[in-house]
C-alpha cells in the first residue's frame, strides 16, 4: 500500500507544478497586457494635446487672416518657421516657443496655380491671395524627437 501512496503523491506533485506554471503564465500575460494598455493610454493623452496645439496654430493664422490680411499675414516672411505666443489678448510670433514640453512652429508658403486655377507644386503662376499654412508640434518621446504636422490653405477673403 505504501508503494501505491508514493506514486499518487508523486503524481500530485506534478499536478501542482503544472497548475503553478499555468497560473504564473496567466498572471505574467495579464501584467504584460496591462502594461501595454497603460503605455497606450498615456501616449494617447500626449497625442491629443499635440493635435490641439497644432490645430491652434492653424486657428491663430485664420484669426490673423480675419483681422487683416495686409497688416497681419503679409508682414510674415514666407518659408520661415515661427513660434507662437499669446501677448495680452493677441497672438504674436517668436523665434522659439514651447508650450509645456512641446515646441510649436508655424510657417507660411506661397501657392502657385496653373492655367485652370488648380494649385500646383511648381510651374504655375503665383497666387498672392492664397497661402499654405503649416503647423508643426515637436516633442521628446522615447529618446527621440517626434513631430506632428498639419497643413491647410488660407485665402484672402477680403481681397480688393
Amino acid at each position: 500500500m505504501s508503494k501505491f501512496l508514493s506514486n499518487k503523491m508523486g503524481f500530485t506533485l506534478v499536478e501542482v507544478l503544472i497548475s503553478t506554471a499555468i497560473i504564473l503564465t496567466s498572471v505574467v500575460t495579464i501584467l504584460g497586457v496591462h502594461s501595454l494598455y497603460m503605455r497606450t493610454a498615456l501616449s494617447n493623452g500626449e497625442n491629443i494635446k499635440v493635435t490641439y496645439l497644432a490645430e491652434e496654430g492653424l486657428e491663430v493664422v485664420r484669426f490673423w487672416r480675419n483681422v487683416s490680411w495686409g497688416s497681419k499675414i503679409e508682414t510674415i516672411p514666407l518659408n520661415t518657421e515661427y513660434g507662437l505666443f499669446q501677448s495680452g489678448t493677441s497672438w504674436a510670433t517668436s523665434t522659439n516657443q514651447y508650450v509645456d514640453n512641446f515646441q510649436r512652429r508655424i510657417s507660411l508658403s506661397a501657392v502657385q496655380r496653373n492655367a485652370t486655377g488648380d494649385i500646383v507644386a511648381s510651374g504655375g503662376t503665383l497666387d498672392p491671395n492664397t497661402l499654405l499654412v503649416s503647423s508643426q508640434v515637436s516633442w521628446a518621446q522615447g529618446g527621440a524627437t517626434t513631430t506632428k504636422a498639419i497643413s491647410t490653405y488660407i485665402t484672402n477673403i477680403y481681397e480688393n
